[in-house]
């Protein structure tokens, strides 16, 4: 006698007239936007890991598979939160949207060296009046790792129909193509040049100490998922929730992504995103409003080098490098305000 009218009010209450109209119908005060934001990169981890080189193998030396290293950020200092500052443009179509991100980042580290590292630059170090392209940091010295760039990325999201639960909840799903690019400069300053050193097989040359620049640019297109979700009325307050996922993956030959042709390889590679927004729109005007919001973003890179070369005297005139595994997370939080028009 309880349960049942309970459960028939509760029924009742949750209970939507749903309506399906073409497109994403937005005021012509609300279709496009123009927003600033500040943040943090709460949590930032990556590492390297080599695992096997087919040389070894291939002259009959596997027993030095026990040589393979291990990078990751923190080895090298990194360790966030550090903080961000961002632009976003929006533009609404009825069947369409248009949106465009840029963040700054910026992130210093310094640390003792844990072991040898040995690394290559991009430019030149001058010692003793020759350039070197390699750097080897010696256990135990004093280095720092510097990192100025942007994260851009641009989409198109098809936004083909809107449901409306009642006349002030309305959900718009909606399918995403676009293209991500991080772009900047990093400085490695291992102190002053102070010798050479030889090292790998075939050797190589490496000064010992000294700092470099190097510029650094990669991007990859995208595909997702998402979805947006409004509450309130059209004419006033309005609050807008809305989450996208993101994903890309490729397989092949690590040309498209390195200058060093002679060194290529087979690549493996997926990049994986998940962002969350939460925002309100406060009337100003008859034609803006002012909105304010929150996005949680996490994203995760995943990629897997191997040797191209199967045949053993291939390998052994290429004089293969290690295979290598590398992942890449990032979780960023910012905070914007903006004008929708």
């Amino acid at each position: 006698r309880i349960l049942l009218p309970l459960l028939l009010a509760a029924t009742s209450a949750f209970a939507f007239d749903v309506q399906l109209e073409w497109g994403h119908p937005l005021p012509e005060d609300r279709n496009a936007k123009w927003s600033l934001s500040y943040g943090s990169l709460l949590d930032i981890s990556g590492h390297v890991d080599e695992t096997f080189r087919a040389y070894y193998k291939a002259s009959g030396q596997n027993w030095k598979q026990s040589l393979a290293e291990s990078y990751s950020l923190s080895d090298f200092g990194v360790d966030a939160p550090y903080s961000t500052m961002g632009l976003r443009y929006e533009k609404q179509w009825t069947f369409w949207n248009f949106r465009w991100d840029l963040v700054r980042l910026s992130l210093d580290a310094s640390a003792n060296a844990k072991r040898d590292y040995y690394l290559g630059v991009g430019d030149d170090i001058r010692y003793g009046g020759r350039s070197y392209d390699h750097l080897k940091i010696p256990k135990g010295s004093r280095f720092s790792l510097d990192f100025d760039g942007f994260l851009t990325s641009g989409a198109f999201a098809l936004t083909p129909f809107t449901f409306w639960l009642g006349e002030e909840l309305s959900f718009t799903p909606e399918l995403d193509a676009g293209l991500v690019l991080i772009l900047g400069k990093y400085k490695v300053d291992a102190g002053k040049a102070r010798g050479t050193a030889v090292y790998q097989n075939p050797p190589v040359d490496f000064v010992v100490g000294g700092s470099s620049d190097s510029f650094i640019g990669a991007g990859a297109p995208m595909i997702g998922l998402g979805g947006e979700l409004r509450l309130g009325a059209e004419d006033w307050i309005q609050w807008i929730f809305r989450a996208n996922l993101g994903y890309f993956s490729y397989s092949g030959s690590t040309k498209p992504f390195t200058s060093s042709g002679h060194r290529a390889k087979d690549i493996d590679l997926d990049y994986f995103s998940l962002t969350f927004d939460a925002a309100v729109d406060l009337p100003m005007t008859e034609t803006t409003c002012l909105e304010l919001g929150a996005r949680l973003q996490y994203m995760d890179i995943a990629a897997e080098i191997k040797s191209k070369e199967k045949d053993d005297a291939a390998i052994v005139a290429a004089r293969e490098r290690f295979d290598k595994k590398a992942d890449f997370d990032a979780v960023s939080l910012l905070f914007y305000a903006g004008v929708t028009f």
